[in-house]
């Protein structure tokens, strides 16, 4: 690993732009949060596949803010570039370890009971169409975490740390932002795992790509198990 260390590129913001997008992001979740309530209470008639990427869309703006309106760097600063196709073969391998984990981990909640993440199913068993939460989940959410988690925050603390401090921290972050606890463990695996691409090859595309098959395996999993148990 160390004989990637240089590709972590030099970026303009520092760390207290991290912690202010840090701070932007409990806002964030506040609002979602909120958001959220009050589309229950008044039956806003939104679809949750919208209004789930329309909330992810919503974390560009710190980005924007404290990176590319401030700095005035392009997008490509926050690791939107070309980058060597040999880092998606160690990302697949890292993915197996990472799949593997998370099996033998949902199999020891089970023993109690319990279960890893939010079942799905009966969220994809009540929509009219699934495509808004399938297009959330599966392509807008990957690109807009990992430009804010890998491409931001991350890069941002390796100007002050070394890179698996770094990678530490905003794998944490990523981790505790889901608020899942009994998936804290395989988030923050997932994210330093996405860290290490980016640090890896200077470009979070790779972690983007792993990231979207994450997400469709498990979104398109629970869809599909939706549409075997609708009666009739």
């Amino acid at each position: 690993m160390e004989t990637h260390e240089p590709s972590t590129r030099s970026v303009p913001w520092t760390t207290r732009d991290v912690w202010i997008g840090a701070i932007l992001l409990g806002l964030w979740m506040v609002g979602y949060a909120a958001a959220s309530y009050l589309v229950r209470v008044y039956s806003v008639d939104l679809d949750p596949g919208l209004f789930i990427g329309l909330a992810e869309l919503a974390l560009l703006v710190p980005i924007w803010w404290l990176a590319v309106r401030k700095y005035g760097v392009g997008w490509d600063s926050l690791g939107l570039r070309e980058f060597d196709l040999g880092t998606l073969g160690v990302g697949c391998g890292l993915m197996i370890i990472s799949v593997l984990f998370n099996a033998t981990y949902s199999a020891f909640l089970a023993v109690f009971g319990l279960r890893m993440q939010v079942d799905l199913v009966p969220v994809f068993a009540e929509l009219s169409s699934p495509w808004w939460l399938l297009l959330a989940g599966i392509v807008v959410a990957p690109i807009v975490e990992e430009l804010f988690f890998r491409g931001f925050v991350f890069a941002g603390l390796a100007q002050r740390y070394s890179w698996r401090k770094a990678a530490l921290i905003s794998s944490a972050l990523f981790a505790l932002v889901h608020l899942q606890p009994l998936a804290i463990a395989p988030i923050f695996i997932l994210g330093y795992i996405f860290a290490y691409l980016y640090q890896r090859s200077g470009s979070i595309w790779p972690a983007v790509l792993m990231h979207v098959s994450t997400n469709a395996l498990g979104l398109g999993a629970a869809y599909l198990l939706s549409r075997m148990t609708l009666p009739g």
